[in-house]
C-alpha cells in the first residue's frame, strides 16, 4: 500500500506503482497524478480499514507530508507511532544514545535561540529542526562567528519555508543542537523486511565543500563504496532492531563512521527512501527498483550488481541556490549546468522559488574522472546563475 503526496512524485515511481498494481490512497493529489488512471486508487476508508487489517503492512510514501494523513485516520497504527518517533529527532537520541552514549545533544525553542550562551556550548556542533527535511534549518558551528551566521540563516529559513511543508514535516520552532560529528558521511536507503531483518537497497557516501558546508550537493558511490559498508552496516542496523521492534519498515538513514569505525546516526526518515526523485538513484545507478524490491521482499544480489560497474563513480547532486541571492533576481541556467557532465543519467528541474532545490542530477563518470564531480563540489555556483532580464 502507498500514500502519494506532494510535493513531487517521480514518473518512475508512478509507473512502477501502476505496474504493480500497488493500492494507492485515492486523494485529489494522487487524483491529479499523470497514470492516476492506471493505478489501483482506493478510497480513504477502505484504504485504512485495510491497513488496520494487517498488525505490520507493507506501506510505503514518497513524501512526509502523508504523516498528516496517518495521525488523523490511524494515530493508533504501529507505523503511524514508528513514523511520528523517528520524525522527532529529540526522542530518537534516545535510541542514539543507547549506541553511542558519547554523542551529547540539548533542545530549544526559536525564541531561546537568541538568548544561549554561547561560550557555553560544547563546541564544534550542529543545530538542525527536530523536525526537518533535506538540509533545511542545518548548520555546521565552529566559532563564534558561524554562530551568528547561522542565526542570521534560520531566521531567514523561517521565512522561506512558510507554508512550503506541513509542521509535521519541517518545523522551525524548535531545534536540536548536538555534538558534530567527525568523520565520513553515509546515507542509505533500507527496510526491515516482514521478518524485521535489514534489506539494504543503496549506500551512498555524503561529500561536504568545507566543514560547515551543511547542503546536499553531492552525494556519490561506486562498488568499493557499496562493499566497504553494506556489512559493517547490516550489524548496524540489527543492533537498532534489537532496541525498537521494526517489520515492514522502509526508511533513509543517514550517519557518520568515526575513526573508530563506530557509526554514529545524524538522522532515520521513516516510511520513506531519499526524498524528492532521489529515491529513483538505486535504480540510474545499480538497476534496483527500490519500491519494488520493498513490496516484494526483494534483496540485491550486490555481487552481481557491482561486477559490471568496478570502474564507475555515481554522483547525485542536489543543487540548491546559495541562500544570500534573491532566488526572484536570478535564473539558473539548467542547460549549463547539465552540460557540465560527461554522462548524465537522469535529471529532474525544480522550481526554485518555491522549493529548496533548482535540480536534482545523476551522473556518471570512470573513477579516473572524480575531478568533474569535485568541480561542483567546491563551485560557488555563480558559473551557473545569471541576473534574470
Amino acid at each position: 500500500m502507498i500514500i502519494l503526496e506532494k510535493p513531487y512524485v517521480s514518473e518512475f515511481l508512478q509507473q512502477t506503482v501502476a505496474r504493480l498494481q500497488i493500492p494507492v490512497l485515492a486523494t485529489p493529489f494522487s487524483n491529479s497524478l499523470a497514470l492516476a488512471g492506471e493505478m489501483n486508487l482506493v478510497e480513504c476508508n477502505a484504504f485504512f480499514d485495510m491497513l488496520k487489517s494487517v498488525e505490520n503492512p507493507l506501506l510505503y510514501s514518497n513524501s512526509e507530508n502523508s504523516t498528516e494523513l496517518l495521525n488523523r485516520y490511524g494515530p493508533e497504527l504501529n507505523i503511524t507511532q514508528h513514523v511520528n518517533y523517528f520524525k522527532d529527532k529529540s526522542k530518537l537520541r534516545e535510541i542514539f544514545s543507547a549506541l553511542n552514549p558519547d554523542v551529547w545533544f540539548r533542545t530549544c525553542s526559536m525564541k531561546e535561540l537568541d538568548k544561549l550562551d554561547f561560550s557555553a556550548l560544547q563546541k564544534p556542533f550542529v543545530i538542525k529542526p527536530v523536525r526537518g527535511f533535506a538540509s533545511i534549518g542545518i548548520h555546521a558551528v565552529h566559532d563564534e562567528t558561524e554562530w551568528k551566521t547561522a542565526l542570521e540563516a534560520i531566521k531567514k529559513e523561517v521565512q522561506l519555508m512558510h507554508g512550503v511543508f506541513p509542521d509535521v514535516v519541517v518545523s522551525l520552532n524548535d531545534f536540536l543542537i548536538e555534538r558534530y560529528i567527525e568523520g565520513t558521511e553515509i546515507a542509505i536507503d533500507a527496510y526491515f523486511n516482514g521478518s524485521g531483518e535489514p534489506v539494504i537497497l543503496n549506500i551512498l557516501t555524503h561529500l561536504f565543500g568545507s566543514k560547515s558546508d551543511m547542503s546536499d550537493r553531492l552525494y556519490m558511490t561506486s562498488d568499493e563504496i557499496v562493499r566497504n559498508y553494506h556489512d559493517p552496516i547490516i550489524h548496524y542496523l540489527e543492533e537498532i532492531a534489537r532496541l525498537r521492534d521494526l517489520r515492514n519498515f522502509p526508511f533513509h538513514l543517514e550517519m557518520r563512521q568515526e575513526s573508530s569505525g563506530s557509526f554514529v546516526p545524524i538522522e532515520i526518515n521513516p516510511m520513506r527512501f531519499m526524498g524528492f526523485c532521489v529515491a529513483d538513484v538505486e535504480y540510474y545507478f545499480y538497476g534496483i527498483n527500490p519500491y519494488e524490491y520493498y513490496f516484494q521482499q526483494k534483496k540485491p544480489d550486490w555481487e552481481q550488481i557491482l561486477s559490471s560497474r568496478s570502474d564507475k563513480l555515481y554522483g547525485m547532486f542536489g543543487i540548491d541556490i546559495p541562500k544570500h541571492l534573491d532566488k526572484n533576481h536570478i535564473q539558473f541556467n539548467y542547460e549549463k549546468f547539465i552540460a557540465h557532465f560527461s554522462k548524465t543519467l537522469h535529471h529532474v528541474k525544480m522550481d526554485y522559488t518555491k522549493l529548496p532545490m533548482a535540480i536534482y542530477l545523476f551522473a556518471e563518470t570512470h573513477k579516473s574522472r572524480f575531478s568533474e564531480f569535485e568541480a561542483v563540489l567546491y563551485s560557488d555556483l555563480s558559473e551557473f546563475i545569471e541576473p534574470k532580464e
